[in-house]
């Protein structure tokens, strides 16, 4: 089972680093709020996560960023139906700036896949569970 969702995130990250934002938009369940240093977003339709994600790629791209890590660090083992899933991931250009962000996805499984309920950037990996 943690191997489906090690792939289910993988997947989701690899769909973002090749801008193939359509598909990255059927693994998350609507609204999606979206927990930031500057507070919380709520996404309430595909549409809105499309904007989101693509405002996102448009800055990364006008900033030359490109994703050297994404690496799971925490799989949480699911409780009824839901886990967590701790990820880095560092954004870089040679010799400019660099980008590290950890981020924790909120899943439940859903058929045929797990689906992403909540995101949740800037938090520290937990480990007191």
């Amino acid at each position: 089972m943690s191997c489906l969702m090690s792939e289910f995130i993988e997947r989701h990250g690899r769909l973002f680093r090749e801008g193939r934002i359509e598909e990255m938009l059927d693994d998350c369940e609507y609204p999606l709020p979206v927990q930031g240093m500057d507070g919380i977003r709520v996404l309430a339709t595909r549409e809105n996560y499309r904007d989101w994600l693509l405002g996102w790629q448009a800055d990364l791209g006008t900033r030359r960023l490109r994703e050297d890590v994404m690496r799971i660090h925490t799989l949480e083992l699911p409780r009824k139906g839901r886990f967590r899933v701790w990820i880095e991931r560092s954004f870089g250009c040679e010799g400019h700036e660099r980008v590290d962000l950890s981020i924790i996805y909120y899943c439940r499984f859903d058929t045929p896949r797990p689906v992403i309920e909540m995101i949740e950037f800037g938090a520290p990996p937990r480990t007191d569970d």
